[in-house]
Parts: C-alpha cells; structure tokens; sequence
C-alpha cells in the first residue's frame, strides 16, 4: 500500500517539477537561450498540471491520513496554477477583443519559411494561389529555391517582389500582387526589410521579418526583436509584421508587441491555438515523429485591421507550417 502512494507521490512530481520550472520561467524570462526556449512551451504545461491534479485527486478521495492531507494541501497549490495557464492561452480562443467586421476588400497574407529553401516550390506556389495570398512573405529563400519558384509560377502570379534570396537561412523575400515602394533593409543578423504595400484603395507598412533563434546567450534574438518593435513604431499608418519570428506569444518581445498597439492576427480571429513548429513529420525524436508544437510564425497586425480569419498548413520539404491571414482594412 504505501509503495503504491509512493509511485503516485512520484508520479506528481515528475509533472509538476518541470510544469513549475516553466511557469517560474514565464514569469521571469532569464537571459539564458535555454530558459527562453522553456517559454515556447507554456502551453504545454496545463497538460502537466491537469496529469498532476488527476493524480491528487485520486490521493484525495482514495488516500487515508497524511496522504490525504498532501493531496488536498498539493491540489490547492495546483489548481491556481493551472488557472494561471489556462488564461495567459485563453487569448487565443476568446480573442484579444472583438473583432469589427471591416468596410474594404479583404486581402491575405502569407508567411512561410522554407528551411534552408528546401520547401517544395511548387506547393508553396500552389497553395499562395489556393489562399488567393495578395502578399507572400517568405523566409530562407535560397537562389535555388527562388529559380525553382518562378519555374513554378510564382513570378506571373506575383509581379512585384522585393528582397534578396541567399544560402542558408539569411534569405528573406516578398512577393506580392500589389505594388511595393520604400523598401528597407533592416539591421538584423537575418535579412529583413520594411516596405509600403500599395493596395488599390489604401497602402500599408510590411515588416517582413525572420529573427534568429534564442540559441546561446539568446542576445541576438534580443536584439534583433528589438530592432523590429523600433521599426514598427517608427512606421505611419497601417502596420503589418509578418515572419519567423522564432517566438510565441508568451515569450517577452511579443507581449511587447501588444503593449505597443500590434496583435497576434491568429488570437484577434479566436483561431485556437495554431502551432507552426515543427510541420508533421519533419522532426523526429528517438524515431517518432514530432507533431507541432509551438507557435513561431505570426502575423501581427495594428488596430486598423480586422482579421477575417487565419490558417497553418503544412508544407513538404519544410519543418514550419504555411501561416495565412485573412484581414481587412476598417
């Protein structure tokens, strides 16, 4: 009998020891990459926490004694702390605030970073005409993959692009079916510019964005996300941030982002949760595929907008899922 309350007692704090870690880390965010990359899996902990509330309620109603008392005394220690979980992730499902139908044309914005340009070029082509994409901001854009693109149609369809394809990860591009003027570079490790988007009627600011990863000290992540958010606010009018922002709404640079007037367009539209790393199937663990995760990819968009609605999909070739958002000027 007591080794049975032992493996319970174990059991509860094999989930609630790293549920704790990243909530502390939440609430913190320290320096350190590796703890920044604890806070892209807030989510996740509200599974660790309900695990660990079943397990104390079963201590609860069945243990006699101290044992009973511990599960009582751990459920009240549990049980706001799944609260606290379960509203910083509410956003997501009930929205930022409500959403006003907007007057003009809606148009879509496409984001998706293509992983070293190895994504499939015709897919990515194929599903920016299937979302009827106005705007198609792409990351990791190889000379290769750029070629591969424009075999597959992507030029016809887009007219206008602005950026520069490179090896490796630096290669940011746009694509868009509206004339783009005033075109940026940013001073960021990763390429990343700002430019007016000239929609038939209006015209608005693209930030098209890919910071680093929080690897290491994570002091480039910093920096570069803070070169955007300056970028933003020095910019007049209608503003759109869109990339690989390697962050989730979690993480400090986005809250900051909120603070300052721009939102998630996935949580204005109430579409859930929509985690875009890592794409099905594209990441393995110990030979088992690794389902998404975590939300990296957004686009972020100023009060002047309504969202419509948004969407991830995946993308052969790719770890990231497509991000599509559907918005209208007010």
């Amino acid at each position: 009998m007591v080794t049975r309350w032992l493996v319970l007692g174990l059991g509860v704090l094999a989930l609630t020891v790293p549920a704790l870690m990243i909530t502390g880390t939440r609430l913190v965010e320290p320096a350190g990459g590796q703890w920044v990359r604890l806070v892209a899996f807030t989510p996740h902990a509200i599974v660790l926490y309900l695990l660990a509330l079943v397990l104390l309620l079963v201590a609860l109603v069945a243990g006699r004694g101290a044992w009973r008392r511990a599960g009582g005394w751990s459920c009240v220690l549990v049980v706001p702390l799944l609260a606290l979980h379960l509203f910083w992730v509410g956003g997501q499902y009930v929205g930022a605030e409500e959403v006003v139908e907007g007057t003009g044309r809606p148009f879509t914005v496409m984001s998706a970073n293509l992983r070293f340009g190895q994504a499939d070029p015709g897919r990515v082509v194929a599903l920016a005409l299937e979302h009827d994409a106005d705007v198609v901001v792409l990351q990791e854009v190889t000379p290769r993959a750029e070629a591969r693109m424009r075999k597959e149609g992507l030029a016809r369809a887009y007219p206008f692009a602005e950026g520069q394809a490179r090896s490796g990860v630096a290669g940011t591009m746009v694509f868009s079916v509206h004339r783009l003027s005033d075109v940026t570079a940013l001073d960021t490790k990763f390429q990343g510019f700002s430019m007016r988007v000239r929609l038939p009627k209006d015209a608005l600011t693209l930030l098209a964005v890919h910071p680093p990863p929080p690897t290491g000290d994570a002091l480039e992540w910093r920096a570069d996300h803070a070169t955007i958010r300056r970028a933003a606010a020095a910019t007049n009018g209608t503003t759109v941030v869109a990339g690989d922002l390697n962050a989730t709404l979690d993480h400090m640079p986005l809250r900051e982002f909120d603070g300052r007037g721009l939102k998630d367009a996935a949580e204005l539209a109430d579409s859930g949760w929509q985690p875009t790393w890592p794409a099905s199937g594209e990441v393995s663990l110990l030979g088992v595929g690794v389902p998404p995760m975590l939300a990296i990819d957004h686009v972020l968009v100023d009060d002047s907008l309504a969202v419509v609605d948004t969407a991830a999909v995946s993308v052969p070739g790719t770890d990231h899922r497509a991000l599509f958002a559907t918005l209208v000027l007010e």
